[in-house]
């Protein structure tokens, strides 16, 4: 059963418009990496998506890498999601498709190198692929894993006295209110793990993630720029309460602009991804904790308008409010992370099936 694995350089919209095709006519299924997202569109979604990869191999995504008897890598830069990670045992066989040579190391090493033009050899490969289909049993084995993604999206039940939002709360409505024209810009921290791995989106290049470094504060900086580059169309912007604190000064120049960035921070008051990741190692978190900053003044003081989720019950109204107010608004959530710890459950190769 071959797979495609698909990167950030498969995100033009001349290599996505290849990619749909040769996965429409082959039906093969396709995992994304956090920077490809968006490339399998929402027609395609129900058959050939398998999710996204990244950070922590324990993904229904590193479990069809990991399957697959091909993993046909598309555009993909090992800086994205490390071959060590989803070919920690060097067993699988990989064919590369991309714009430049591979970078090999002990867990990438292509049998083969198509090395030119994507888009172009995606669609001289299209006549040769089309009428190939999978196995039976590989269907069932992929819709075992469509289950599991669907499955995991669920919201789960909201103690009614608690103050602090699930991710997938946040996550479920943020959805519902974001469509395809829209981009959204993801920082770096713990919420950046639960966007890419459960945030939908259906155009390249409109989910925006900071990998390989995981540059801090870059989410509000990349809604102005992308409400510059794409005026007519509200943006969304997505940070932790620390993260944002790295470039939060930019809201000046949003409010200067009268751009319409709705900008949601994850407020934990800590640096959380490093918190949880100090507790798996650890078993205790050092140096992570700061604040309280009250945000909704912050944003006021600049001109914005700040806005606060004082109870679960309130986010779909608070967010209804942001997304009907012109000019940058940041909305305060506080969040539930008691769910992170999950995030970096290793899954042992014999577990995947």
């Amino acid at each position: 059963m071959p797979v495609l694995l698909v990167g950030m350089r498969a995100s033009s919209p001349e290599v996505t418009k290849a990619i749909r095709n040769l996965v429409a006519a082959a039906n093969l299924p396709v995992v994304e990496t956090f920077q490809a997202a968006g490339v399998i569109s929402r027609d395609l979604e129900a058959n050939h998506f398998f999710g996204r990869v990244g950070l922590f191999r324990n993904q229904p995504g590193d479990m069809l890498l990991k399957k697959s008897d091909l993993v046909i890598a598309v555009g993909y830069d090992p800086i994205e999601y490390e071959p060590r990670n989803w070919n920690a045992e060097g067993k699988s066989r990989i064919v590369v498709i991309d714009a430049m040579r591979a970078e090999i190391d002990h867990n990438f090493q292509p049998e083969t190198e198509l090395i030119g033009d994507i888009a172009q050899t995606l669609d001289f490969l299209l006549p040769y692929m089309k009428g190939y289909d999978i196995s039976d049993s590989a269907r069932a084995y992929l819709g075992e894993l469509q289950e599991r993604l669907q499955t995991r999206d669920f919201v789960p039940n909201i103690d009614k006295q608690s103050k602090l939002n699930h991710p997938l709360s946040v996550i479920a409505a943020l959805q519902q209110r974001v469509s395809d024209d829209m981009t959204v810009t993801v920082d770096v921290g713990s919420h950046y793990i639960w966007m890419a791995r459960h945030f939908r989106s259906y155009e390249p290049r409109h989910l925006l993630f900071s990998n390989g470094m995981q540059t801090l504060g870059v989410a509000l900086p990349w809604a102005i720029a992308a409400a510059l580059v794409r005026p007519d169309t509200q943006i969304v912007s997505v940070s932790g309460d620390g993260g944002f604190l790295f470039s939060a000064q930019e809201l000046e120049t949003a409010v200067r602009l009268k751009q319409n960035i709705v900008h949601l921070i994850w407020n934990d008051g800590t640096y959380d991804m490093v918190k949880f990741q100090e507790e798996m190692k650890y078993g205790e978190d050092a140096a992570v904790h700061f604040g309280p900053v009250d945000f909704v003044k912050y944003a006021e003081s600049f001109g914005a308008t700040g806005l606060r989720v004082n109870q679960p019950a309130d986010l779909e109204k608070v967010l209804d409010q942001a997304f009907a107010t012109d000019g940058p608004v940041v909305v305060d959530i506080p969040i539930d992370y008691s769910d992170n710890k999950a995030l970096g459950k290793t899954m042992l190769p014999d577990q995947f099936y």
